[in-house]
Parts: C-alpha cells; sequence; structure tokens
C-alpha cells in the first residue's frame, strides 16, 4: 500500500489550464496514484495551484466540477485565547481546521517565559517613553499575563506548549470564498488575533489541514506558545464553558476568567433536579447559601430543610421566615393537615384540564406510613383499623374532595403582611393525631373517656398495642408536642394560607438533634414541602425549590430515599424541583432510589470530595461521566497550607456541559453566609454571648 507521504509530496504548485479537462488524465502529479488502494476510492478527480496566483487553489471531486479554496495561519494576539473565540472560524462552513501542539518541558517553558516577560517588560519602558498609552496598556498586560503563566508553571499548576494553526476554506466559488475570509477576520481582529492568507504557500497549508499529521509549519515565526488553559479553549469539543441561558451567577471559570451562570430551570434541562455534592470545609454550605439567596432574587420560592442551622441569617436577611424546631417550644408540625392539590383531567375531546381537589386518598396512605414508622411497622389487621379511623374522621369533620370542604362558610377581615384587609373565608380547625387517637378508642374500646384518653375495656384485640404505642407521641408528652396540635410556626403569625407570601422558609433541626424524632422530623417536614409547597395551587406560578441539606440521611429513614425520589421525578409538573446537597455519596450510591435520584440531576456543583478508591473513581466515572480531569479536580488533596485557595473550586455541570470554576462572592454577601469560624472571628462576626448567660455559666 502506498504511504501517504509519498504520494502527498507530488503535489506541486502549478498553473491551471482552463482548456485542460481537470477530471481528466494529466502526465503532470497532481492525481492520486492509480495503485489498487483505498486511496483510490478517496483521491480527488483534480487539484492545482495557479502559478500565477499564489493566494489560491483549486480541486475537484466526485461529479461536480471545480471549486476553490485558500489556506490560511491564524496569528494569535497578545490576549488569552478564551473559549468561543474561534467559534466563527469553526462554523464557517467547510473548512479544516488543524492544530498542531508539542509540549515543552517545564525548564524550555521556564526559559520561554522569562524571555517573554523580559521582553514585554522592555516593550513597555519604551512604549511609555515615547507616550503611546494604548500601546504601553497592552505591553502591560502582556507583561501581567507573562509573569502569571511563568508563575504557574514554575510551581508545576501550568504546562507550556508550542502550537500552530492552520486552516483551509473552501467556496462553490471565489466570491464566497473571499466573503467567508473577511467574516472570520472581522471576528477574530476583535479578539487580537490575524487569520493571515499562506501567500505562496498554499500547497503547505493545504497539505498540513489534511489528517494525516503532515505538518510543514514548523518555523519559529509559525508556532506560538499555549498553556493548558488556552489548549482546552481552543478545542471545540472541549471547552470549559457553560452556555448561558440566565439564572444566578455563581462562578468564576478557572479557563476563561468569565462568570458562569447556574440556571436550574433552563428550557432544554429534562429535570429540575440539582445536586450539590462536597466534603465538609470544601465550600458546599456557602454554596448553597449563595446561590439560594440569589434564586430569592429572582422570584423563585425556597422551602429549606436546616440540619445545622446555619441558614438562619441569610434567610431572615432576604425576608423570608425561619421555623426553629425544638423541643418544647410552640412549634408544631401537624402531620395530619390536608390542603388542595392541582391535578389533570383529559376530557372526552382530548382536552386537558386542571382540576383542584383535596387528596383524601392521599393523605389516608402518607398517615398509614407515618403510623407504621411511628410503630416500628404494622400487621395488616393494625393498618384496617387505623384506615377505619382516618376515615371516620374525615367524615366528622366534614372533608370531602372539593376544597371548600376545608374552610367555614363564613368569610372573616383578615390583615395581611402589608397592612392591608383581605376578606377570606376562614379554615376549618385540622384533623390531629389525637383526633384519630380519639376516633380508635371510639371504634375499639367500650366505656370511653375522650378527654382523659381512658378506656375500660378492649372490643379489638389488635387495637391494643397501637393505643399503647401512639399514646407516647399526644401533646402531653414531650415528644408529641412537635408532632399533635395545630400547625404553629413559633411567631405567632397566622398560618392560613401559608408560604404564599413567604419569599423563603428554612425549618432548622440543630436544636433537636440526637433527639429519637429526629428522623422522624426529617421525613415530616420533607413531606409537608412536598404536600404544602411543591404541589400547592396557588403557587404553580412560581418556580420552587426545596432544599435537602445532608441529603444522605434520608437513608437512614425507611422509605425515606424513595420518597426524595419519587419527588425529585414529579416536581417539574409543578413548576418546582429539588436541591440535594450532601457530603457523602455513598448513601445514594448503594441504594435504587438513591442512584435514581443522582442520575436525574441535570445541574450539578461537584466540589472537593477528598481523595477516594480506584473503585470509588470507577464508579463515580460511570454514574457521571466523569473524565480524568474532573476527577482530578474533585478527589483532589485537602490544603497543604495557607497559600491554597482552591476552597470553593469544583466541576460545574449544567445539563451536558461541564466547566472547572470556582465560587465567588463579595465581601458584604460573605459576611452574612461564611460559617468559617477563622473567618468569623477575623472579621468580629462570631455570635455574641449575653451578659446574664455568662453569669449564670459562672454560677453567679
Amino acid at each position: 500500500m502506498l504511504k501517504p507521504k509519498k504520494w502527498l509530496s507530488k503535489l506541486k504548485p502549478g498553473k491551471l489550464d482552463e482548456n485542460k479537462d481537470i477530471n481528466g488524465p494529466s502526465s503532470e502529479s497532481y492525481d492520486l496514484p492509480t495503485s489498487s488502494s483505498f486511496l483510490n476510492h478517496l483521491k480527488l478527480n483534480g487539484h492545482a495551484i495557479p502559478g500565477g496566483r499564489r493566494d489560491i487553489g483549486y480541486q475537484s471531486e466526485g461529479a461536480v466540477s471545480s471549486y476553490p479554496f485558500r489556506s490560511f495561519i491564524l496569528r494569535f494576539g497578545t490576549t488569552t485565547l478564551t473559549t468561543g473565540a474561534l467559534d466563527t472560524l469553526y462554523r464557517a462552513g467547510a473548512v479544516n481546521v488543524t492544530f498542531y501542539m508539542t509540549k515543552l518541558t517545564k525548564s524550555q517553558a521556564v526559559k520561554l517565559y522569562k524571555a517573554a516577560a523580559t521582553d514585554e517588560g522592555a516593550r513597555l519602558v519604551n512604549m511609555l517613553k515615547s507616550g503611546n498609552d494604548i500601546e504601553a496598556a497592552d505591553a502591560q498586560k502582556s507583561m501581567n499575563a507573562a509573569k502569571r503563566l511563568l508563575e504557574e508553571i514554575s510551581d508545576g499548576y501550568n504546562d507550556g506548549f508550542l502550537g500552530a494553526c492552520v486552516a483551509t476554506v473552501y467556496a462553490p466559488d471565489e466570491k464566497t470564498l473571499d466573503n467567508i475570509g473577511m467574516l472570520i477576520q472581522d471576528d477574530l481582529i476583535g479578539n487580537d488575533h490575524n487569520l493571515r492568507v499562506l501567500f505562496d504557500r498554499q500547497r503547505d497549508g493545504w497539505l498540513s489541514t489534511l489528517p494525516v499529521g503532515n505538518n510543514l509549519f514548523r518555523e519559529k515565526g509559525d508556532r506560538r506558545f499555549f498553556d493548558r488553559t488556552a489548549l482546552v479553549a481552543a478545542s471545540p469539543f472541549y471547552s470549559s464553558k457553560i452556555p448561558y441561558s440566565g439564572g444566578v451567577p455563581l462562578a468564576v471559570n478557572k479557563h476563561t476568567f468569565t462568570m458562569e451562570f447556574l440556571n436550574v430551570f433552563a428550557k432544554y434541562l429534562d429535570s429540575y433536579t440539582s445536586l450539590i455534592v462536597g466534603s465538609s470545609g470544601s465550600g458546599k454550605s456557602f454554596s448553597n447559601k449563595y446561590i439560594t439567596s440569589s434564586q430569592v432574587l429572582l422570584g423563585y420560592r425556597i422551602f429549606s430543610i436546616d440540619p445545622d442551622g446555619e441558614n438562619g441569617p441569610i434567610c431572615r436577611l432576604m425576608g423570608g421566615r425561619e421555623v426553629e424546631v425544638r423541643e418544647g417550644s410552640e412549634v408544631c408540625i401537624n402531620v395530619c393537615a390536608i390542603t388542595e392539590e392541582e391535578i389533570e383531567k383529559t376530557l372526552a375531546n382530548g382536552r386537558r384540564v386542571t382540576e383542584v381537589i383535596v387528596p383524601i386518598g392521599a393523605k389516608t396512605g402518607q398517615l398509614l406510613k407515618f403510623y407504621d414508622k411511628l410503630a416500628g411497622g404494622m400487621s395488616a389487621e393494625e393498618k384496617q383499623i387505623i384506615k377505619e379511623a382516618i376515615k371516620d374522621v374525615f367524615t366528622d369533620f366534614e372533608i370531602t374532595k372539593e376544597p371548600d370542604s376545608l374552610y367555614e362558610n363564613e368569610k372573616i377581615a383578615i390583615r395581611t403582611e402589608h397592612g392591608g384587609i383581605e376578606y377570606r373565608k376562614k379554615r376549618k380547625r385540622e384533623i390531629e393525631l389525637r383526633d384519630i387517637y380519639q376516633r380508635i378508642m371510639v371504634n375499639c374500646t367500650i366505656n370511653s373517656d375522650l378527654e382523659k384518653l381512658t378506656y375500660g375495656e378492649i372490643k379489638d384485640t389488635y387495637a391494643e398495642r397501637i393505643l399503647r404505642v401512639l399514646r407516647g407521641y399526644l401533646r402531653d408528652y414531650p415528644d408529641g408536642k412537635l408532632l399533635d396540635g395545630q400547625t404553629n410556626f413559633g411567631d405567632g403569625k397566622p398560618i392560613d394560607n401559608m408560604l404564599d407570601n413567604v419569599c423563603w422558609i428554612n425549618f432548622n433541626l440543630k436544636p433537636i438533634e440526637g433527639s429519637d424524632v429526629y428522623d422522624l422530623m426529617n421525613y415530616i417536614i420533607t413531606t409537608q414541602a412536598w404536600e404544602y409547597f411543591i404541589k400547592r395551587p396557588s403557587l404553580r406560578k412560581y418556580r420552587k425549590r426545596v432544599k435537602l441539606e445532608e441529603a444522605w440521611r434520608q437513608k437512614r429513614i425507611p422509605g425515606g430515599m424513595e420518597f426524595t425520589e419519587d419527588m425529585a421525578r414529579r416536581s417539574r409538573k409543578y413548576n418546582g424541583g429539588i436541591d440535594i446537597i450532601t457530603q457523602d455519596l455513598a448513601p445514594f450510591l448503594d441504594d435504587p432510589n438513591g442512584v435514581a435520584v443522582v442520575k436525574n440531576a441535570t445541574t450539578a456543583l461537584f466540589l472537593r470530595i477528598g481523595q477516594i478508591s480506584l473503585e470509588e473513581k470507577q464508579n463515580l466515572k460511570s454514574i457521571f461521566n466523569f473524565s480524568e480531569g474532573e476527577l482530578d479536580v474533585i478527589c483532589r488533596k485537602p490544603p497543604e497550607s495557607e497559600k491554597d485557595d482552591s476552597k470553593g473550586e469544583g466541576i460545574l455541570r449544567v445539563g451536558g456541559s461541564s466547566a472547572y470554576v470556582k465560587v465567588t462572592v463579595s465581601d458584604e454577601m460573605r459576611s452574612f453566609i461564611d460559617t468559617d469560624p477563622a473567618y468569623l472571628q477575623s472579621h468580629g462576626l462570631l455570635p455574641e454571648i449575653e451578659e446574664l448567660d455568662v453569669l449564670e455559666e459562672a454560677g453567679v
């Protein structure tokens, strides 16, 4: 088989004879060899570079006539090559673009950039002496870039490459070819790059852009220095950039030094589930609070579950409401409360309409799961007893599928938070755990005292265990105060039409950390987020986010991961989404429902998760399709010194696009959202201890 270099070397510049058939046999060496090989199926019918014109060539293939081409070399300017700078060249139509890269050793790269920094410094001095401020500013910029790259390469954070970029543009006629060249040049010159015609070197340019690696531009003047950032930005396939579609400004792109925006509601996304992953101290909570506060400014409604009690200051600052869940307080989260739900129906004519109903069936199933958790599992007979009691209570309260059944008939005057007065129907008293317990007593016992919750004899023996276990969760017991009663957030504000006028509601679970009811309250509040927030008809017009911080704890709750997965899949239908914030992915990857949750996430921020085993890396790579470079970023070692400013760095994913970013906020915003004790102490932001508390601790 003939080697490519042998027949490529036979292509020499010459004059295209207009009277000569370009497709016919020729004694000159413009045609490919006629030996039997795969090249016979790929070769051109004819190729010529006229001797009288040194900036154009012609070729013919197939059944078409000859068409022109022109080869260029790209002279890069002094500015940094950014993502998208070459998009016009890549999208110019019929064009071959070839980069030839040679990696330099560390000593070669350092030597090169020492010389570059010296040359640019000398140019700066000369321009300042001559009074040329424009050129002086350009020299200053180039010198700073050279010094920065010299420092990065010396410290091992960057690499150096020598490269050349050659392009051959094809067009149906010469006029179109000229226009394409001018359009590309006009765009590139705005970035200080120059597309130069290879005058009298069209043959070399054409050969160099063929996919055979035959580089004919090896002179020093033909090549330009590239670092890793420029190398990535030059590639149309691996450029680290998130397409702008709105959203909140999140982080600075480490490759392009531009701001990247996170839009969890981008129209092209299949799901609105988001994921924030990072080890302790990686900036996970910091990033979440920054994203959440920015989303509030965009008009999003936020429902957050805060296990560590970190969101309170920024939540209140943004006009939200914080609910501190504490044993012995006035806060009560009534799991029996029910609200309206919007469903879709298909009419006989095929038209789809929405209808607002009271989901009694779904609420009954939810309460059965709740009682199953309280009792540590129930038999079929015990479930039937509770199901009948729930049904009877709905009947006693005259609650049906009609939304009006949740309200009294008469309207009352209600003062809004803005000082106005509105007339609304008063909501009926919520069903409580006590009501269901009393109904079980009525159905299954004899001589029962509903006020004192005592009974004489049990008619149904299956009710004995239920009555004994559930008694400890009524409000006259410590654990029951959080569960049994009317929904109350402890701030004296009415709960009627709750969340309609609140931009952000944050449930602080820190006070009950370690309590027996912690996991149960976590599950109940997550359920409330779905029932009262995501599915609420009055909030349908708002974009909504449920923030599940330390979401790995859902694994400890029976059925918690399954419920989270169901909520993540269905929330898009209600103009909402779920944010999974976790420092440990293992609970998700070890559970089928957990894997479905993380796979369903179309936006994600992966911060440092620390060093992991090779098997874990392969697992992450298979699920999230990470490249080796992305794994190196998120699996890097902890910082080794104060000079290491890598905190907040990670991989941002939006749809199919990825970027290497660093989360960056203003100093003013950081004072509200940072929880680093060292930062808070150095800026005088640590919480103050009241003098009375100090005296009490001292025993005075």
